[in-house]
């Protein structure tokens, strides 16, 4: 996923993702695959039946887009951002049972590539007429702000101890750090900073900021134009 070259990640092997990026790469690979096979089935079809204006030109019965409602919009997204939602809203629902430090691991993996990286509005909003420079409010863009904030609420927005640092043991006098490496947009790394690297207080930080920046950014925005309709040739 594309985060605009900010990163959050903790390195205790102990505290590691157990999937692996690359295999929900290789899923997300396999279901495109999948589904332009099966479209180009069912436009021969479509072209075989001489008068059926059922299926109007552009769309498809398998594509995602093709249906309404809050499931097909994040069925137009790839795995990587539906499995990170997954999993930051299952954390949210059980948030006693959740150590800190992790919630804020799986939500960290959602919420920088909507903070940082590049929204696909072509692809990724409703219907099949939108274009990334249109200049319109994107609406599933703006559901997906707005679930990625929710989902830290019950979390205290992670501003807890116990996200930056490791329990206090017996016999020591202050809590260490846990280990996270960290890097931010050239733009907002500050002169004293190391090579980029920031406090993971500071990134957290300037995710949420970027979070709720772009939700009013969009919320100052029209609404797009329904797609234009086609009767099959009429």
């Amino acid at each position: 996923l594309d985060t605009g070259g900010v990163a959050w990640n903790l390195l205790d092997d102990d505290d590691a993702d157990p999937l692996d990026d690359n295999t929900l790469l290789e899923a997300e690979n396999d279901r495109r695959a999948a589904l332009e096979a099966a479209a180009a089935v069912l436009d021969d079809t479509s072209r075989s039946a001489k008068g059926d204006g059922n299926n109007a030109p552009g769309s498809s019965a398998l594509d995602p887009g093709a249906f309404a409602g809050e499931s097909s919009d994040v069925a137009r997204l790839p795995l990587q951002i539906q499995f990170c939602l997954t999993q930051a809203e299952y954390n949210a629902c059980h948030s006693e049972k959740i150590p800190l430090h992790l919630a804020l691991r799986d939500w960290m993996a959602l919420a920088v590539p909507l903070a940082h990286g590049v929204w696909d509005t072509a692809s990724w909003e409703r219907g099949n007429h939108r274009t990334d420079d249109d200049g319109y409010r994107n609406e599933v863009y703006m559901s997906m702000l707005q679930k990625c904030l929710d989902a830290a609420d019950p979390f205290n927005r992670f501003s807890d101890r116990e996200c930056y640092y490791y329990p206090l043991e017996e016999g020591e006098a202050k809590r260490k750090r846990r280990r996270v490496g960290t890097s931010a947009v050239p733009q907002l790394v500050s002169d004293n900073s190391d090579s980029g690297n920031e406090s993971p207080l500071v990134v957290v930080s300037r995710v949420f900021f970027s979070l709720r920046l772009a939700l009013d950014m969009q919320r100052g925005k029209n609404f797009a134009p329904p797609p234009k309709l086609s009767f099959g040739g009429y």
